[in-house]
Formats: C-alpha cells, sequence, structure tokens
C-alpha cells in the first residue's frame, strides 16, 4: 500500500512539471528499464542458451544422422 502512495505522489509532482521537463524524466525512465532489460539478458550464460546441443559442431550429417536414428 505504501508503494502506490508514492507512486501517486510522484505522478502528481511530475504532473506539475514543466513539458520539456516530463520529457527529460520520461528519457531517463526509458534508459532505466532498457538497462535493467539488458542486464537481465547479460546474465543468461551461452550454455543455458544453447544447452539443447552437447556438440556444437553441428553438420547436416550430423542432424540427418540423428534424425534417422530416431526415427
Amino acid at each position: 500500500m505504501a508503494n502506490l502512495t508514492q507512486i501517486e505522489r510522484i505522478i502528481s509532482e511530475v504532473k506539475r512539471l514543466e513539458e520539456r521537463e516530463k520529457i527529460i524524466i520520461f528519457r531517463k525512465i526509458g534508459e532505466i528499464i532498457d538497462n535493467s532489460e539488458n542486464q537481465q539478458n547479460d546474465n543468461v550464460s551461452i550454455t543455458s542458451a544453447f544447452g539443447l546441443w552437447k556438440d556444437r559442431d553441428i553438420t547436416k550429417e550430423t542432424l540427418r544422422k540423428k534424425a534417422w536414428m530416431k526415427n
């Protein structure tokens, strides 16, 4: 509940700003969001992203061989 009160206070303060100041604050908020998204994406390791393949040297032949073995 306290967070909602703080948000409402911030919104009322933003409403009092001039147009140029509002643009600046929204750009800063955008930068913060972009930075937080980049930090979250940086935490993903290569192994977890490409962990499906144990062998990273994949060729058409190895894919075909694996496909034939499963069928």
